[in-house]
């Protein structure tokens, strides 16, 4: 058996030899297809397929409260609006149910953290999370211990370290353990480190993890409120229940709760997702958007060289024929030409692999780098197993085919059409014609989806952001409030404003907080209107927001009416005052003007004054933290008379470059605090971030469109080559009876015209359902977008003809005397 592989193997080699442009051909297509998709299922195995590295890590899920309009049944779960858990329901959840091993909590912080002495000091993204959380998991630290439940009581300050914080800061060194950190200038003593492999949460892992002890501190602690929706709760289920059980036991008990508590009046039931499901869930379209594309491309190539190798069959029929006569079985005839195909899907994807490897890393500055998840993707042993498979599979699908026909030959049938006075079978070449129409209708479909993602993407580039970005930067500085308590923020910045307005090539700065395009949750209250009618169930809400004099000017929000803020606001003992955007003013002054009127905005939870505000101004309308959305009603108060609210991020215009000023801003603050600067970026990176993804999916999106294109363009291109060699004598015979040269170009080119626009006809018929997949990842876009549909077909037609042209030269430039006197 082996002797015989080896022969067929051999025999293999030598047929490729005689024929090295069919066989560079044929590896390479496969090569493209192979590559592309092994790169993108590396993409799709690290961050959709790959199980999560716990224990029994099915049985790990996702919990999130569900919220209802006023008004809304519980079973209405599509009008619900999913939110986190308080502490209070938490404890709740905890004590009360049975369908889970355990459930904990954790909140997800950004916080200054450096070493003792203050070395190192940055901000880093950490986790106040629940004293089971590590063994809900089924994780140990590599390093000391996790916490116990004492720690979790007030006046504890203990935290566990990622394996990359312990290299970074500690040199991997032991003696870690023990050692103080600061954690917003709060000294922590290390408990432990995790493994290199534990990355959690698991969307955007944290650097580090502490206990929600200083969150039960206080004569008001956050651990009481039941309003406040920060946690985020992962559960365990028992063995032999699943979500359906575990869904109804907390649905009841979060009714309970709803009908109990008054803050959870509207939060009647809860959603319950596997773990890993929820951390991947916004990013599975357009994962599945992508491997559908890649998909079409490896399609497509395995199309492309079915066409080769059944066109090689074709020429090849008197050998296989003689073959055959001389004693030769149909299962060896079969065997040999599986050999053949096998051996060019094997090349192939060997070329494609190495390719994959250099896809991935050139792809890398197109992943967006809040994907979830990034640290799982590489080529490791499980793409490339099965990248082997992809290249046997296709291998079978394009050789099968030739194979078979080729077995099914009559060796006296097939010797006497292919002598000397033979001409072309009428229906010889109907299966390439297939395969150059599917590839073309597959080409269609995939130009299509391109179209519309580059047109969704500009349209997204388009968009306008409600203010100028142009040489417009901000920054934040770790002000925290162990060193700057709430008044000295507010001094600071009052200080530091002038400092950096003094700057050469500074023409505007100012503070506010939050920022346009960069809010985040926890920013929105309701408020009362004092000559309106304000039901208790249906308050106006609006984001609100604080700002520095100056801060509309910095970044060009025009102002509509009345005024902005000046310096004399900016007093706490000044007038209450406030400047709201047209769409709070649309909304909930759509008949009057709100000029003078008052409203009294209700922060819960905080120091904030509840007192009544007059509005002195309207300001354009600026985009939140989702540029995809609407407008949404904001209002912004003076931060001298609202100095507990969050510090505020200072903001510049600046000539230039605003990255050349960055050295200049961090000496300026170094002299006045000993707090860094970090989030040094310009809002035009911002938005840049903020369109990644709609980015990331139109560029590859594209890459396969073109890779396609050019595919089903060499594809027809060596059919009409292998037609028109096959045709030669029937070719030199018209031409001989009196046929003119352009008259046979136009007879290879309308035969390309008929495949290119079937293909095209049976793409646009594929494509409207298509389209229609991908509706959720358009912006501004019809999924039928005719200017789409047109641009594709013109592109795909012109590549047709382009692909056809020096076939078509090459039939109409045959000479009849040498090719009667040769054939």
């Amino acid at each position: 058996m082996l002797s015989t592989v080896l022969q067929h193997v051999t025999f293999a080699v030598r047929q490729f030899r005689r024929s090295p442009g069919f066989a560079v051909t044929a590896v390479l297509t496969l090569a493209l297809g192979v590559g592309a998709t092994t790169a993108i299922f590396s993409l799709i195995d690290g961050i959709l397929l790959r199980p999560l590295p716990f224990p029994h890590a099915d049985r790990l899920v996702a919990i999130d409260t569900l919220e209802f309009p006023p008004g809304v049944a519980a079973t209405n779960v599509a009008a619900a609006n999913g939110v986190g858990s308080s502490y209070p329901n938490f404890f709740d959840w905890q004590r009360q149910s049975h369908t889970f091993e355990s459930l904990a909590s954790y909140d997800v912080i950004d916080r200054l953290f450096s070493k003792a002495n203050g070395e190192g000091a940055r901000v880093l993204e950490g986790g106040r999370v629940s004293e089971n959380l590590f063994s809900l998991l089924g994780v140990a630290p590599a390093l000391g211990r996790t916490f116990t439940a004492d720690e979790e009581q007030p006046g504890h300050r203990v935290a566990i370290l990622s394996h990359e914080l312990w290299v970074s800061d500690f040199a991997s060194s032991p003696n870690a353990l023990g050692q103080t950190v600061k954690i917003s200038d709060e000294p922590y003593t290390v408990v432990g480190v995790m493994p290199a492999t534990f990355h959690y949460p698991i969307a955007q892992p944290s650097s580090f993890w502490s206990t929600y002890a200083i969150d039960a501190e206080g004569q008001t602690p956050i651990t009481s409120f039941r309003d406040d929706e920060r946690l985020s709760i992962v559960g365990r289920l028992k063995p032999g229940n699943g979500i359906p059980q575990a869904l109804a036991e907390l649905n009841t008990i979060q009714l309970g709760l709803a009908q109990k508590y008054s803050e959870d009046r509207y939060r009647l039931g809860v959603f319950i997702n596997p773990l890993l499901d929820k951390a991947v869930s916004d990013i599975r379209p357009a994962l599945s958007l992508l491997l559908a594309a890649v998909g079409v491309v490896l399609l497509i190539a395995c199309a492309n060289v079915a066409g080769l190798l059944l066109a090689r069959a074709n020429g090849r029929r008197p050998e296989v024929a003689l073959r055959t006569a001389l004693g030769a079985s149909r299962i060896r005839v079969v065997r040999q030409l599986l050999v053949e195909a096998l051996l060019l899907g094997l090349s192939g994807g060997t070329i494609g692999i190495l390719a994959s490897f250099a896809l991935l890393r050139a792809g890398l500055h197109l992943i967006p780098s809040d994907l979830p998840r990034l640290y799982n993707i590489a080529i490791d042993a499980r793409v490339l197993a099965f990248a082997v498979v992809v290249s046997a599979g296709t291998a079978l699908v394009f050789g099968l085919v030739p194979a078979w026909r080729m077995s099914q030959l009559d060796p006296a049938h097939a010797l006497r059409e292919g002598g000397l006075n033979a001409t072309s079978g009428r229906h010889r070449n109907r299966l390439q014609h297939a395969l150059v129409v599917a590839q073309t209708a597959l080409g269609f479909a995939l130009l299509i989806g391109s179209g519309l993602l580059i047109r969704s993407m500009l349209n997204v580039l388009h968009i306008d952001p409600g203010f100028d970005t142009t040489h417009t930067l901000y920054f934040d500085i770790a002000l925290t409030n162990k060193i700057y308590p709430v008044p000295a923020k507010f001094h600071f910045i009052d200080k530091l404003l002038p400092e950096l307005a003094a700057l050469p090539g500074v023409e505007r700065v100012s503070a506010g907080h939050p920022l346009p395009i960069l809010w985040g949750p926890g920013m929105f209250t309701t408020f009362t209107i004092a000559t309106h009618l304000n039901s208790p169930d249906h308050l106006p809400g609006a984001g609100a927001a604080v700002t520095m004099p100056g801060y509309f000017e910095t970044l060009s929000i025009p102002l509509l009416r009345g005024r902005t803020f000046a310096a004399r606001d900016n007093d706490p003992k000044a007038t209450p005052v406030a400047v709201i955007n047209q769409s709070l003013a649309r909304k909930y002054f759509p008949n009057e003007d709100p000029l003078g009127q008052y409203f009294t905005p209700k922060f819960e939870h905080s120091d904030e004054p509840v007192i009544a505000r007059q509005i002195i101004g309207v300001v354009g309308d600026t985009r939140l933290d989702d540029l995809w959305e609407p407008y949404q009603p904001q209002f912004f108060m003076p931060y001298g008379q609202d100095p507990s609210h969050q510090r505020t991020i200072v903001v510049m215009k600046v000539a230039g470059d605003p990255a050349a000023y960055e050295n200049a801003v961090r000496k300026i603050v170094a002299t006045l605090s000993e707090a860094p600067v970090f989030n040094y970026r310009t809002f035009a990176d911002s938005i840049t971030v903020e369109t990644a993804q709609p980015r990331f999916e139109a560029v590859l999106v594209s890459g396969f469109a073109g890779i396609a294109l050019l595919l089903s363009a060499l594809g027809l291109y060596a059919v009409l080559s292998y037609i028109v060699a096959e045709r030669t004598r029937e070719l030199g015979l018209r031409i001989a009876l009196g046929a003119s040269r352009s008259e046979i170009l136009q007879l290879v080119l309308r035969r390309a015209s008929i495949l290119a626009c079937l293909g095209i006809g049976i793409g646009a018929l594929g494509s409207i359902f298509a389209a229609r997949a991908i509706t959720d990842s358009l912006f501004r876009v019809r999924p039928l977008d005719g200017s789409v549909f047109l641009t594709a077909t013109l592109v795909l037609t012109l590549v047709s003809l382009i692909a056809a042209v020096a076939p078509a030269l090459r039939a109409a430039n045959v000479d009849p005397m040498r090719t009667l006197r040769e054939q």
